[in-house]
């Protein structure tokens, strides 16, 4: 894992023709295209040296050509040849940053706690099982749901365990912390609520759906709760109860996994069959006329960027959508990648509060699976800066 700082500005041109910070920004010649046929990449870009070499063999003499327009602050396992190299196995929910530390899981079964400014290692706690979603930090603990059925709540400190609580199911999704109440959501259908402090029970409160439960609980408003996953239904609950909200849930066409995101009164949410709806919050009806089809699997949440809905599917295409009917407002950029994960939007700091109808006010990055970096314009999708994806190769 790395830490990532996007540049906005990466060199380009006649910056690229010398060994120097041309930008100040702490890293030479970032985003300069390959020169030859090999590139520099991983540890060979933070110093200003040309590293192109293959068996001892030099192929250019530009330094750090090919290398992305990112600034990697520090690698976690440490970039190194030894043969004892932690191997984490994968990192399927995002990093949770709490003060000057980084939490996370990995499929290794560990929750890691590292310096935010270095990555080096604070603490690692084992638990019985891969860890596949991300953690919630709240006040001076960390809780993080397993695949081995548990909810841990670790001192965020010192690492040691403070309580646990056995759904008897694999957990997938990530917690949630409402005021002092935690949901977690398992692989059997049910919405476990809890008191936050002891992890005991929530008292009348309810809910178990037809099939497992692997989106992240997501609260829409102080009285809804939305929860979906395989049984192909997004469910609008009482937070008190688990009572449903609705007459009767809205069923997609495959597994809702994606958080949704709510904007007002409408909730945008895909599922796996690459279907994007719109929804009205309070009964669960549609509200565009008909679903926006992608070309594959959205697995990412939707993102609104000014007056664009943004949606990227599993094969790494970007569509850009009016929210208010789901017709497309660009062509789909495709960025040839694999994406998972939820794209974010960087906001510009000349406009640091995008207002409704202002499409242009930042930038939308879109992280890969691999370590690419796409960056697109939400306005058109158009790609911000010398390349769509920069090839940080991690």
């Amino acid at each position: 894992m790395a830490a990532l700082n996007a540049d906005t500005s990466p060199e380009a041109g006649a910056d690229c023709d010398d060994a120097e910070d041309s930008d100040a920004d702490g890293a030479v010649n970032e985003g300069c295209p390959k020169v030859a046929d090999k590139s520099e990449s991983r540890s060979d870009c933070a110093n200003d040296s040309s590293d192109d070499e293959n068996d001892g063999v030099p192929d250019d003499d530009a330094v750090n050509d090919g290398c992305p327009a990112t600034v990697v602050r520090w690698i976690f396992p440490p970039d190194t040849d030894q043969g004892d190299k932690l191997d984490l196995e994968g990192i399927y929910g995002a990093p949770v940053r709490d003060g000057d530390v980084v939490y996370f899981g990995a499929y290794d079964g560990y929750i890691y706690a590292l310096d935010a400014a270095d990555g080096a290692p604070i603490w690692a706690f084992e638990t019985g099982d891969a860890i596949v979603n991300s953690l919630v930090v709240n006040e001076e603990t960390l809780f993080a749901g397993s695949t081995d059925g548990r909810l841990y709540a670790i001192d965020a400190a010192s690492g040691d365990e403070q309580d646990r609580f056995d759904t008897g199911s694999s957990i997938w999704a990530s917690p949630l912390i409402v005021d002092d109440v935690i949901y977690v959501a398992a692989m059997d259908g049910e919405l476990h609520a809890l008191n936050k402090d002891t992890l005991d029970p929530v008292e009348g409160f309810f809910f178990k759906a037809d099939a497992g439960l692997v989106m992240d609980p997501t609260p829409a408003d102080d009285d809804t709760l939305l929860v979906g996953g395989m049984d192909s239904k997004l469910y609008a609950l009482d937070p008190q109860t688990g009572d449903e909200r609705w007459s009767e849930p809205f069923e997609g066409g495959n597994w809702f996994w994606g958080r949704p995101l709510v904007n007002d009164d409408t909730i945008y949410i895909a599922d796996l069959d690459g279907n994007v709806h719109a929804l009205d919050l309070s009964d669960g009806k549609s509200v565009w006329p008909q679903p926006f089809r992608a070309s594959a699997a959205v697995r990412a949440a939707p993102l609104l960027a000014g007056a664009v809905l943004i949606v990227v599917d599993r094969e790494g295409n970007a569509y850009g959508l009016n929210p208010d009917d789901g017709t497309p407002l660009w062509a789909p950029t495709p960025t040839g990648k694999t994406v998972l994960s939820d794209p974010f939007l960087l906001q510009s700091t000349s406009s640091p509060s995008p207002a409704a109808g202002d499409e242009g006010s930042g930038e939308v990055l879109i992280l890969a699976q691999g370590g690419d970096l796409c960056r697109i314009d939400p306005a058109d999708g158009s790609p911000v800066g010398a390349r769509l994806c920069a090839e940080v190769k991690l």
